[in-house]
């Protein structure tokens, strides 16, 4: 639930970010990824005490930021109500009590901390990496990129995102050696690969390490790609 809720806010930020740019074809974009997954949150069954309370905090504080449009405000306060619901209220102590009664109570539950390995889209440790760092949805556009990223291909970050990889890769590349490896990845498997590639007139050598990005339900949403520039071991012998 916290990284549908969190992926939502950079997905919210980014999106007044742009309407701020006037940048229109990036609204779309990012206004075509929200709306799944605010359906998603509004849908999901918590599993924990804590999790139904972070999804109703959620949409409280969205119906705050949304007071002035009355379309949002019907629809959140209908989303609130569907909760309601869903879960009760115990009487006289005003703790969350779920339905469900496979669901553990409040005083056993135990937050899973994120971790990189586990393939969550957690942008504060991926912009913590010393490397180039990008995140690609399964569509093959990006959905993240970090600073250095975004440097090496003359971006920004926010410039970066919706956009195709194919734009930056080329279609041979991308066809013989970018996009099976992704496919892979987006079928549950990390990928470690070493390759070498021209660029302007200079032989360069990458590891690129594919990760499977998953929400807390195990559900893929993309492909966290770390990049490593490699010293290259015939130029070092030739000079």
């Amino acid at each position: 639930m916290k990284t549908l809720v969190d992926l939502f806010w950079v997905k919210y930020s980014q999106i007044q970010q742009a309407v701020t740019g006037g940048e229109t074809v990036l609204i779309d974009v990012l206004d075509k990824e929200i709306d799944p997954l605010l359906k998603a949150i509004e849908s999901e069954r918590a599993t924990t005490v804590a999790d139904a309370r972070l999804q109703f905090q959620f949409l409280l504080d969205l119906l705050k930021k949304e007071a002035g449009d009355c379309s949002n405000v019907m629809r959140h306060s209908n989303a609130l109500a569907a909760l309601t619901e869903r879960y009760l209220v115990e009487a006289g102590t005003g703790n969350l009590v779920v339905r469900d009664p496979f669901i553990a109570p409040a005083s056993t539950i135990s937050l899973p901390k994120i971790r990189e390995d586990e393939g969550l889209l957690n942008e504060a440790i991926l912009d913590s990496l010393p490397d180039r760092v990008c995140v690609v949805t399964p569509d093959y556009r990006y959905l993240y990129a970090n600073v250095l990223h975004a440097q090496s291909l003359d971006q920004t970050p926010l410039s970066l995102i919706g956009r195709t990889i194919l734009e930056f890769a080329g279609l041979q590349f991308f066809e013989d050696n970018l996009k099976p490896r992704l496919d892979r990845c987006f079928g549950g498997e990390s990928v470690d690969t070493t390759y070498s590639r021209d660029i302007d007139g200079r032989t360069m050598v990458f590891r690129s390490r594919l990760t499977p990005c998953r929400t807390s339900t195990g559900q893929i949403i993309g492909a966290i790609v770390v990049y490593q520039e490699l010293a290259n071991r015939r130029r070092a012998i030739a000079a």
